[in-house]
């Protein structure tokens, strides 16, 4: 429960990212669609997972919240913000620190693939 307060934190961070690089933008983009994939799969099969969560959605949907996690904790660092702190400031500014860039587009690409699993889950 408290990953989540986090995880909406900083996705409502990565919202005020408007007018910024291409690569953040993609970032917010990329946490937002991931966020709504996981919250309507963990409605729809929130019953069966609870009943076995060894079922393969189940597990798809956990490898879904730790993508969502892993970009989170990109973006921070990309950002320049403490990873796994309070979420920042709704008004700080992303100092990008170009040497993670690198992993950044890396954690977008894994969230995109686990938002297109997820959404051919439901």
């Amino acid at each position: 429960m408290i990953r989540r307060a986090r995880t909406a934190g900083v996705v409502a961070g990565l919202m005020a990212l408007v007018g910024c690089s291409p690569v953040e933008q993609k970032a917010r983009d990329t946490a937002a669609a991931l966020s709504g994939a996981i919250v309507a799969a963990q409605s729809q099969y929130q019953a069966s997972c609870t009943a076995n969560p060894s079922e393969q959605v189940c597990q798809l949907i956990n490898r879904g919240v730790a993508g969502e996690n892993a970009l989170i904790t990109a973006v921070e660092t990309y950002c320049g913000w403490t990873p796994g702190a309070a979420p920042p400031d709704p008004t700080a500014t992303c100092v990008p620190l170009k040497s993670a860039q690198a992993g950044l587009e890396a954690a977008i690409a894994n969230a995109a693939e686990l938002t297109l699993e997820i959404k051919g889950a439901i």
